[in-house]
């Protein structure tokens, strides 16, 4: 492996802007240095779905045909502010410039890591399982590249997404689902000072339904949390409307239904204590997953770490990534660290050896 050219790579991908709905010239870059690569290139024109100028980009690298091939997964866009950033190497890690602007760490070394190991195992002729890549687009703002992504294009029943802090070995077995609630409460105006018996007060309702929902820490797999309640108007005025966003996260799907049934209860009961009306729509953003070490994909991690000398260690992630959608259709996937810092601050930062450790673990990933 070259390790120099990898580093370039990594510093040179950074420096392309790709913040999410904005990924055009990273994805056409990546399909170009795949093709550059002998690759079979793919793509789907996915990006008007969710507003933005970008594509999925699928390579295919043959392999031997009777062994079971991976898929290798990693996303091209970044959380905003990511443009035009200056990165540097300082005492073995590689930091932003300035500390208001993210590295893109978050998925670039992903990305760079992929590409410098199907270069070096092309370079060594080295024997290897049949390889699909998969770089997504759209995954910061919702995971909107996998969702949309065209599965038909992918025959491999176990990924690997290169795409979570912590430390080469950190392999994410189970993340949540999320659903999405949004409560519209409709109270009726009166005037507060003279006769606050005639109003209802869609406050006073949609407070009650927040204060009985369980909220935060709900159990050791679930979560729960209000983003927003809404209400403006005089202090005259009984208040006859109020907006409530919020979310329900759970790596349990029994569990993630009946918080969803529960917040809603919550707050059609308040409503009708108080005789105000509700509306409201949820939308579930993605379902969990979790699969345990004994998966073939988890199974064939340890036994990569264990050669290069990393141990494994298995966590569960309060947020969901690209795996989430893979495992839905039918792919055995999890999550892994790779190295990054920090991620989507300006002191995201990662370490030259853990994109090292990333590139040769894709190698023996891919070696057959």
């Amino acid at each position: 492996m070259n390790e120099k050219r990898l580093l370039d790579t990594f510093l040179e991908y950074v420096q392309i802007n790709s913040e999410t709905r904005n990924e055009k010239e990273m994805c056409e870059r990546v399909k170009k240095d795949l093709e550059d690569l002998g690759l079979r290139v793919d793509v789907d024109m996915i990006g008007d779905k969710f507003g933005s100028n970008g594509f999925n980009v699928y390579g295919y690298l043959d392999g031997d045909p009777s062994l079971e091939p991976i898929i290798l997964s990693a996303h091209l866009d970044t959380v905003v502010p990511g443009y035009a950033i200056k990165p540097y190497v300082k005492d073995g890690r590689i930091y932003s410039e300035t500390d208001t602007m993210i590295l893109a760490s978050d998925d670039k070394a992903g990305v760079s890591a992929i590409m410098e190991a199907v270069r070096t195992a092309l370079e060594q002729n080295m024997k290897t399982r049949p390889v699909e890549i998969f770089f997504s687009v759209g995954e910061e703002c919702g995971l909107h590249g996998a969702k949309n992504a065209d599965y038909s294009k992918l025959k491999g029943k176990m990924a690997v997404v290169f795409d979570m802090g912590g430390d080469i070995g950190t392999t994410c077995y189970t993340c949540p689902g999320q659903v999405n609630f949004e409560f519209e409460v409709f109270g009726k105006p009166a005037h507060a000072g003279i006769e606050p018996e005639a109003g209802v007060s869609a406050i006073m309702a949609a407070a009650e339904g927040v204060s009985n929902m369980k909220l935060l820490r709900v159990d050791e797999e679930t979560t729960a949390n209000i983003g927003t309640f809404k209400a403006e108007g005089p202090t005259n005025i009984v208040s006859n409307y109020v907006k409530v966003i919020a979310e329900a996260r759970s790596t349990d799907l029994a569990k993630l239904e009946k918080q969803e049934k529960e917040m809603i209860q919550a707050m059609e009961d308040a409503c009708r204590r108080h005789g105000a009306e509700l509306k409201y729509t949820t939308a579930r953003s993605y379902n969990p997953y979790k699969l345990t070490p004994e998966d073939k994909i988890c199974s064939l991690l340890e036994k990569c770490y264990h050669t290069l000398g990393c141990e494994t260690h298995y966590v569960r992630s309060g947020g969901g990534c690209d795996s989430n959608i893979h495992n839905e259709h039918g792919i055995q996937s999890v999550g892994i660290g790779i190295g990054m810092c920090k991620a989507h601050t300006g002191q995201e930062n990662i370490a030259v050896e853990q994109l090292n450790k990333t590139a040769l673990l894709v190698l023996e990933l891919i070696r057959a």
